[in-house]
């Protein structure tokens, strides 16, 4: 399947906005997928092979690699047949840039993290049933909320509560249980508990360490609470999960960003909202997550699964049409 791929210059990206947004970006995948810019009802996820100029030759969604590979041979099949006019780029490629993507926001002299989830086993210790399923998600805060992980007195021993509203975006947004598949944020009122405190336990020079502690408590009526956007479609049923942080950091002050960070939760969970792979009320999971540093290159600013309701005012939110 990788010799095959190198055949063709490979990108992602959410389906959700593609399929519903009116940016020229979106036309064109809306009229790849239609044959016309409009918005799509439906879920078009899975894996496309188009031409340059927008030309669809095959679309499946399959996690199979024999069914993709299958895929990848018949557009590759397509793609020699083409005329070299059909093999062109768009005629005014140009008029398909977008123009909002909220990876614009990206804080590049923030704290931007990487979270991977995964199931944990049913029971401790079990020998069977070993989950495979897992997720990745990022997560932002820009330059001043990363230094509001610190206390304001830099001195070993120092403790500090980070502000509410930092707390309460990683307890409605990133502790959640989605390793599955998609769910919908919680609402502030959701909330129970959103605590992280940090202590620093060394100063060298001009790193400090921290140890990080959290917990978070959310539990959900299956109301929606948080008006009108795009997760409001998704399924609403009542949920919770309780979750219990530690971690550990190095923040720079001359460079006033941290070098080092790293953290590790365990969520309990109940409540299946269908398109997280859970089925019925009485659902649970046991998730593990793991919060790293992301990598400060073009490939990796990639923006929160809810960075449209973060209700932060350095994200930049799409034109109003």
């Amino acid at each position: 399947m990788i010799e095959r791929t190198k055949k063709f210059v490979c990108a992602s990206d959410e389906v959700w906005r593609l399929q519903r947004g009116a940016d020229p970006e979106c036309h064109f995948f809306q009229t790849m997928i239609a044959g016309k810019a409009g918005a799509l009802s439906g879920s078009h996820q899975g894996i496309c092979i188009v031409t340059p100029g927008g030309k669809l030759l095959a679309r499946r969604n399959s996690l199979s690699p024999d069914k993709v590979v299958s895929l990848i041979d018949t557009a590759w099949e397509k793609w020699v047949a083409l005329p070299a006019e059909d093999q062109a780029l768009a005629a005014s490629p140009e008029a398909y840039r977008s123009i909002h993507r909220w990876e614009n926001s990206f804080p590049k002299d923030g704290l931007a993290l990487v979270s991977v989830l995964r199931d944990l086993p049913p029971a401790e210790n079990s020998s069977t049933d070993k989950p495979t399923r897992w997720n990745r998600d990022h997560v932002w805060f820009n330059r001043n909320e990363a230094r509001q992980w610190l206390p304001e007195t830099i001195a070993v021993g120092s403790a500090h509560s980070i502000p509410i509203a930092l707390a309460q975006r990683l307890a409605r947004f990133h502790l959640v249980d989605n390793v599955r598949g998609q769910v919908g944020p919680f609402a502030r009122e959701d909330i129970q508990l959103a605590t992280f405190e940090t202590t620093i336990t060394a100063v060298a020079g001009n790193r400090v360490s921290l140890d990080i502690r959290g917990s978070t408590n959310a539990d959900s009526d299956g109301v929606w609470k948080m008006g009108e956007n795009d997760w409001k479609r998704f399924p609403n049923n009542p949920r919770t999960i309780q979750t219990e942080l530690i971690g550990r950091a190095t923040f720079d002050t001359e460079q006033q960003r941290f070098v080092e960070f790293e953290a590790a939760a365990r969520g309990k969970s109940t409540g299946g909202v269908g398109l997280n792979g859970r089925r019925g009320a009485d659902a649970t999971g046991s998730i593990a997550y793991y919060l790293s540093l992301a990598p400060n290159t073009p490939r990796h600013r990639i923006a929160p699964a809810f960075i449209d309701v973060y209700d932060a005012p350095w994200v930049q939110a799409p034109p109003k049409n």
